[in-house]
């Protein structure tokens, strides 16, 4: 009897574990193929838009390899956009060719930034980014939770971070003043005093993130990822593609 009460417990805490690992990660959760095995990742290609579900560096550089290098990926290869965004989203991490004088980085290899020591891992590697090269960006979105992230250093200063989890109805953490584009706005914020009155959450002139809002802030500040497939001023080209 004992001995089956051990063995139950230990089912039980095994399969408690695997939750909360497949819960609190957002990495766990990749996505079916769509690229046949036998594409030839090596022949330049037209961009391919991404963004949802995803998330991303972008960067002020036209210097793949050094952008790489930072990241800390390995295994790397020359990949086209086909090609390397279907395995972005399967757990690697994909460097585009440069567009309008940005590099974007992408996949689920990435840091998520969707806790606070996550954002913490995202602010440290923009300060390295944008002490470099500038400006260095970070987005991240994920409806299936609405957790929703964008950050800005500049100079190798984070400038502005602001998250927001839906399934919480909480912002995660917001630093720093809004940007221009965001001062159009009354973006939510669970840590202001107005949001001690349970009214707040029912305002109209509150506005609570989605994807959508994301993209647009993207485009603001640097590129939105999901138009690149209408881009006709974008010439075929490959990137990088590694892991971390």
């Amino acid at each position: 009897m004992t001995t089956g009460i051990i063995i139950g417990l230990i089912v039980i805490a095994f399969i408690a574990v695997t939750f909360y690992k497949k819960k609190s990660s957002a990495g766990q959760t990749y996505y079916p193929s769509t690229v046949s095995s036998t594409v030839d990742k090596t022949v330049p290609d037209s961009a391919v838009g991404f963004g949802y579900k995803c998330m991303w560096f972008a960067v002020k550089t036209d210097n793949k390899n050094r952008l790489a290098e930072i990241l800390k990926l390995k295994n790397i290869s020359d990949c086209n956009w086909q090609v390397g965004i279907d395995k972005a989203y399967n757990g690697s991490v994909f460097i585009t060719p440069t567009i309008d004088g940005w590099t974007l980085a992408c996949g689920w290899g990435l840091p998520h930034g969707d806790t606070k020591e996550g954002i913490d891992e995202v602010k440290s590697i923009l300060q390295t980014l944008s002490k470099e090269f500038g400006n260095a960006q970070f987005f991240c979105t994920y409806r299936v939770t609405e957790y929703h992230c964008w950050i800005k250093a500049n100079n190798g200063q984070v400038e502005r971070v602001y998250s927001y989890l839906g399934e919480s109805g909480e912002n995660v953490v917001i630093e720093g003043q809004p940007t221009e584009f965001e001062q159009t706005l009354k973006l939510a914020n669970t840590f202001s005093d107005e949001a001690k009155d349970e009214k707040y959450f029912e305002r109209e002139d509150v506005v609570w993130v989605n994807e959508e809002l994301l993209m647009q802030v993207a485009g603001h500040w640097s590129i939105d990822p999901t138009k690149l497939d209408d881009r006709q001023d974008i010439a075929p080209g490959l990137g990088l593609l590694g892991q971390r």
